[in-house]
């Protein structure tokens, strides 16, 4: 039972996405699905996405090990403001100047080159890595409850994510995220409030003794304020500027849609995300022991009915395929639209633009898929790692060219070199014990599994 509702959830997203190529007429149909976004379809789409693999394996997996409030109380709540200033700040001013993908705003504001070079080498790189934590979790949760090898599954769900993203481009992405948001409502209110009912609420308390900082922003591992400080402001500003957040806003009919889905998906999203950490905990009541991204997973097979359980899987799924049929596509856009279009050929006619955006995100599936296989660190830290470049990178150069008119192509580019180079030879340099920045640098540089 629970793997046909698994399964046919699944099924039913691809079959979607692919009846929605026929409306794809043009390349703005591909890019912004013609601007026909509506309030419930944003909302849907944005929830879905800020509710990732991220969220329901890797924060999931520190809420059990570590106790909930570790990241739930200040990490989560970075999130909810970064995508706020995402969409309000950010999102609009993109789609009042027209932008179609996120590489528009450079060529607009600064006319050269090479700043459109860099900031798009920096968002490819900042996108396969939080894609890569998709394709990770993906399979996870399929090697769990089928038993396939990890490799057969990361290549099967590449193949079912491009049915997303290379039939019906922003249309696929939008519609089957709205129907997974749905999805995964069950997980944050009706599954999640039953895992912490069965724990029991002095179950919950009393870990505190078990494991001394359970119930403190600090966690398990007694960690410094100042640690759970570092992930608040990382995750605002992420969030602030990821392609994936800002990019939900081009596709709205209007700014009255885009203040909506302001107003109720961003606060939405993280009360979601509340009640999923809290779930987590309470697995350590339930049953101790387990690896921590698996928290979740077990929680629905060993601790649900079976009908439950594959509603709940499907929502964790949903959770993984959102993301990164997003990332997956605004990749492919960049380097179809943005680097293809606009560096070699500027008379690309509307069929050809869509026939090479289709084969775009190809190329970027064998290129996530291979490095997914190798698997090369936790799922929470390759998030933080790729994060980190848009928020150094990205982030100062954007708010700097909204706000300063005098701004030149120069000083865009240094910012965008100066920030990115300098965070990963530190982050290197800490990592080869060359030098040492803190007792708790390690938890964001780290690389091991």
């Amino acid at each position: 039972m629970t793997l046909w509702i698994f399964f046919g959830v699944l099924a039913a997203y691809v079959i979607v996405a692919a009846s929605l190529a026929r409306f794809i007429k043009n390349k703005d149909d591909f890019y912004v699905m013609g601007e026909q976004g509506s309030t419930l379809l944003l909302v849907g789409t944005l929830s879905a996405t800020y509710l990732s693999a991220v969220t329901l394996m890797g924060i999931a997996g520190i809420s059990y090990s570590e106790g909930p409030l570790v990241i739930g109380s200040l990490g989560s709540f970075g999130a909810w403001i970064g995508t706020l200033i995402a969409v309000i700040y950010i999102g609009r001013k993109f789609r009042a100047l027209e932008c179609r993908t996120m590489m528009d705003f450079f060529d607009h504001r600064f006319n050269n080159k090479w700043v459109s070079v860099v900031a798009l080498i920096l968002m490819v790189i900042g996108l396969l890595g939080y894609g890569i934590i998709q394709l990770i979790g993906a399979g996870i949760v399929l090697a769990e409850i089928t038993n396939i090898p990890f490799p057969i599954i990361i290549v099967t769900f590449t193949l079912a994510l491009m049915a997303f993203c290379s039939l019906s481009g922003m249309y696929g992405v939008v519609y089957t995220d709205t129907m997974m948001f749905f999805t995964m409502l069950a997980i944050s209110f009706i599954i999640a409030p039953m895992l912490i009912g069965d724990a029991g609420f002095e179950a919950m308390k009393e870990l505190s003794v078990t494991l001394p900082g359970f119930w403190t922003v600090g966690g398990a591992s007694d960690r410094s304020l100042g640690w759970s400080v570092s992930q608040f402001l990382v995750w605002i500003l992420f969030f602030a500027c990821t392609p994936a957040l800002v990019s939900r806003v081009f596709p709205a009919k209007n700014d009255f849609v885009i203040l909506k889905v302001a107003v109720i998906g961003v606060f939405f999203a993280p009360a979601m995300q509340l009640l999923v950490f809290l779930a987590a905990g309470a697995m350590q009541v339930l049953q101790p022991g387990i690896e921590p991204e698996r928290a979740m997973i077990v929680g629905f097979m060993e601790h649900t009915n079976s009908t439950l359980a594959g509603i709940g899987l499907a929502g964790l799924m949903a959770s993984i395929m959102s993301t990164a049929s997003t990332l997956f596509v605004l990749t492919g856009f960049a380097l179809a639209r943005d680097l293809y279009e606009k560096l070699f050929d500027h008379e690309v006619s509307e069929r050809k633009g869509v026939k090479l955006g289709r084969i775009s995100q190809v190329v970027v599936a064998i290129i996530v898929c291979t490095v997914a296989i190798l698997r090369p660190a936790g799922i929470y830290w390759i998030s933080i790692y790729a994060g980190a470049i848009f928020a150094v990178a990205w982030l100062p150069t954007i708010v700097a060219a909204m706000q300063w008119r005098r701004m030149s192509a120069s000083a865009a580019l240094a910012c965008m070199l100066v920030g990115s180079i300098s965070f990963l030879v530190v982050g290197e340099l800490e990592r080869l014990d060359i030098i040492a920045l803190s007792g708790y640098s390690k938890f964001i540089v780290r690389s091991d599994p």
